[in-house]
């Protein structure tokens, strides 16, 4: 083989190879611009396990902690309802929601307990009971909320914070939990109207791959191909940004 044709073929596959290296570490370095932080209305900062969807890619939260930013407000669905987060807690997994429908409807009235798929969320703890009640026969002795606009005039519902009511002349009972936190008791309860009690919210704790290593070294958590994934300016790294290991790396043979 001629040796000029020889180097210059060898010239071709390094600038080649080195040209896709340097798109490859490029992609990377633009996945870590992407996946910061973003902001929706007057909401907390949504990084990692969420993303925020139509505004970033889904490599950069964890599956199913997507969410939308509606009218101003960050709105995470679970289970077909949607509910407006009013704060998160990175540094415990956990995240403060309330219902969307008590924000913008007249008369919210949720028709089911909340569902939660277990392996994603759990309700966090400091939570009390709120019971809604709906098509019952007769009003109870116990102050309640009524809901004129879920009642007729042979059938009422209400709401109420007794843990020994009876919903026995009731056709449905939801069962919707208040977090007691921040100054939140059973006194300051009986203060608030209905509409007040739901916008209170409650906590849920939430399950993901944990990011603190990851960011304490600079980096950015994602989620790329089933896989957690840590992007660094430089590159994308399996743990941290200065664990030596990156994410496709090449093997050059000459």
């Amino acid at each position: 083989m001629d040796t000029q044709n020889f180097f210059t073929s060898h010239i071709c596959i390094l600038f080649i190879i080195f040209t896709n290296l340097a798109n490859h570490a490029l992609s990377v370095n633009q996945k870590f611009q992407d996946c910061a932080p973003h902001a929706c209305g007057k909401g907390p900062n949504i990084s990692y396990p969420f993303w925020i969807r139509n505004e970033q890619e889904s490599i950069c939260g964890y599956p199913s902690f997507d969410i939308t930013c509606n009218e101003q407000n960050p709105v995470l669905k679970i289970s077909n309802d949607e509910y407006i987060i009013k704060d998160i807690f990175y540094s415990n997994h956990s995240l403060l929601v309330a219902n969307a429908a008590a924000y913008r409807d007249a008369c919210p009235t949720p028709l089911h307990n909340v569902s939660l798929d277990r392996t994603l969320f759990s309700l966090g703890m400091y939570l009390s009971n709120f019971f809604i009640v709906y098509n019952c026969t007769s009003l109870p002795q116990y102050p309640t909320y009524e809901l004129d606009c879920a009642s007729s005039d042979t059938l009422h519902s209400f709401a109420f914070s007794h843990e020994e009511a009876s919903s026995e002349t009731c056709q449905s009972l939801v069962d919707v939990p208040v977090d007691m936190r921040f100054g939140v008791n059973s006194t300051s309860l009986s203060q608030m109207n209905y509409t007040e009690i739901l916008k209170t919210g409650f906590l849920l704790d939430w399950t993901a791959p944990n990011c603190s290593n990851c960011e304490q070294s600079g980096g950015r958590c994602g989620f790329d191909n089933s896989e957690f994934v840590c992007f660094c300016q430089d590159r994308a790294h399996h743990k941290t940004c200065d664990d030596g290991n990156s994410v496709g790396k090449f093997l050059i043979i000459i």
